[in-house]
């Protein structure tokens, strides 16, 4: 007799969250509705927040580089957790004028991008 193959569960929402935040190329950012839209999660970009905010600071998810739609960092300023992503963020070389990152320079992915491309070039 033949074994039958399992087929793979198809990934969480989480998991293609954090795919996508991992496709994030070092010295670049994404905004929260980009990486939904990147996951296949259009207009959940609360849920690419739920994801991170519960992700352990353990694992190599670059969440530092994702920041709201008006380039700010999301965390209160002058929080600990502000100070240390703006940390990072400059680390990457990439600066905040008055509290904001110039998402036309420094986002991803490119506006002229295409999704696809995004989603399924070999990494």
């Amino acid at each position: 007799m033949a074994t039958k193959k399992k087929t793979p569960a198809p990934p969480t929402d989480a998991q293609r969250i954090l795919g996508a935040v991992k496709k994030i190329p070092k010295g670049r950012v994404s905004t929260y509705g980009s990486i939904a839209e990147v996951a296949g999660l259009p207009r959940r970009a609360r849920l690419v927040g739920t994801v991170l905010k519960q992700t352990p600071a353990s694992t190599r998810v670059p969440w530092f580089r994702v920041i709201n739609a008006g380039g700010r960092i999301s965390f209160p300023v002058g929080s600990d957790a502000h100070e240390r992503q703006r940390s990072h963020l400059e680390r990457e070389g990439i600066s905040l004028v008055r509290g904001r990152v110039n998402l036309k320079r420094y986002g991803w992915p490119p506006r002229d991008a295409d999704l696809d491309e995004l989603l399924w070039r070999p990494e």
